[in-house]
């Protein structure tokens, strides 16, 4: 083994992989005291082939056992080869978090092609070679010792790590003072150009920057992969974290360069990024979180009106109201609770904070605050540890006596009323948004999203 340290920052699974067209032929090596069982990502274990081990003179093939290959690591360590279709995995599998393709680009997370043992203390680490016109990156941060080609991360993260790309993408680099992104582009039948989807890129993390207060992109170094989506599908996006951030984008029918401006894809999955991770069970939070921001985000941009802001808050918010048998954000997990009610969260704590401080504080505090903690899409948080941090930022109990009303118990909101002392009214039903700047809370909502 190389790059051998002590402790969590010992390497104890390393991998060379050559990367050709269509398969991966990869190199393993396995630290002693590593389980005799090798696995990769469950729904790709019909694409492993040739999975053998270094017997001491020769390779023996592996056994095989359901959806895992046996070879004697414990004792002493070993060496494992093996082959990976990724194209027929990508072609098969069509699915965005373990393999799929555009053209002869592919996205695969490390997860699904790299076998390993039961996570062990350490870290594991990857070398790619690409071979003749093909190139790979990857979210998993770089080498620490700065190999070309190299990434590594947490044993721990590589179930869940973050997006890789195979084959002739476009690389573009945006760049947010000393913060990177990186863009990798798929080119088969993309309906923008290179420099409109880096424009694209560019003003979301723009946007973001100036929300959080922060001169620079929150997150060192993100990627951000853009394919074209599947006929008759709207732009879909994904966001991965384990080793590093990297965010897939799918633009839907349509989209030009016009339609990019008005994107709030983007923005959300990159709220992801900046924000930190919390448990799923708590997703009402981080999808509420994003899915408020993003609107408010792009106004004060200028890339979406005050008049649809509201008008979509108005019309979609009804969806995050508890039903029958509701028992609160934290323990309802329908579609509708977790980004619709998040996002009511978000809008009460907003407009509450405002109306007490009378526009001295409000959300856009909150997240400035948990941004300056340097948390960010690789720091595990609880729910909790985010209300801590926002009242602490107001100097008041808001987030915690929301959470007790409207996540632990099936707290709901009088939303025409609110709509009311807003001064929002139509938006519902395709009526156009009309303010009414003599209403009680008239102010607050100037100050969340413009007139």
């Amino acid at each position: 083994m190389s790059s051998a340290t002590s402790g969590p920052n010992r390497v104890v699974w390393e991998y060379d992989v050559a990367a050709g067209p269509a398969d991966l032929v990869v190199d393993a090596r396995f630290a002693p005291g590593s389980s005799d069982e090798l696995r990769g990502d469950d729904a790709a274990a019909a694409f492993f082939a040739d999975v053998a081990y270094w017997a001491g003179q020769s390779f023996k093939p592996a056994r095989r056992e359901g959806r895992a290959w046996i070879v004697p690591c414990l004792a002493h360590g070993c060496r494992v080869r093996y082959r990976f279709a990724l194209r027929q995995a990508a072609a098969s599998l069509d699915d965005a978090l373990t393999a799929i393709a555009s053209g002869d680009v592919i996205v695969a997370p490390p997860s699904t092609w790299l076998l390993h043992p039961e996570d062990a203390p350490g870290r594991f680490r990857f070398h790619v070679a690409a071979a003749g016109a093909g190139r790979f990156t990857t979210g998993v941060h770089c080498a620490a010792d700065g190999s070309p080609d190299t990434f590594e991360g947490s044993t721990q993260d590589l179930d869940r790590s973050s997006f890789a790309v195979f084959g002739p993408f476009h690389l573009e680099t945006a760049q947010s003072g000393t913060s990177r992104i990186a863009l990798a582009i798929a080119p088969y039948a993309l309906p923008v150009s290179d420099a409109e989807a880096l424009l694209w890129v560019d003003r979301a993390v723009e946007s973001i920057s100036n929300y959080a207060g922060v001169r620079r992109f929150p997150v060192d170094r993100t990627l951000v992969i853009v394919q074209k989506g599947r006929t008759g599908s709207p732009t879909r996006g994904v966001t991965l974290g384990g080793g590093g951030p990297a965010v897939l984008i799918r633009l839907g029918d349509g989209t030009d360069a016009v339609t990019l401006r008005e994107d709030w894809v983007l923005t959300h999955e990159l709220l992801h990024v900046v924000l930190p991770s919390l448990p799923r069970e708590q997703d009402w939070l981080s999808e509420g979180l994003a899915s408020y921001l993003e609107p408010i985000i792009r106004v004060r941009a200028g890339s979406l009106t005050p008049e649809k802001l509201w008008g979509d808050l108005v019309d979609g918010l009804p969806q995050g109201l508890p039903q029958s048998g509701d028992e609160g954000l934290a323990r309802t997990h329908t579609w509708g609770r977790t980004y619709w009610g998040g996002a009511l969260f978000c809008l009460m704590a907003d407009v509450t904070i405002r109306d007490r401080t009378e526009n001295a504080r409000g959300l856009d505090d909150v997240i400035r605050a948990v941004v300056a903690t340097g948390a960010d899409l690789e720091t595990p948080w609880d729910v909790v540890q985010f209300l801590e941090a926002g009242d602490r930022a107001t100097n008041m109990t808001v987030l915690h006596d929301l959470y007790r009303s409207l996540a632990l118990a099936p707290g709901t909101v009088d939303l025409p009323a609110l709509w009311s002392h807003l001064g929002v009214r139509g938006g519902s039903g395709h009526l156009p948004v009309i303010f009414d700047d003599s209403a009680p809370l008239a102010a607050v909502r100037r100050a969340i999203g413009g007139r």
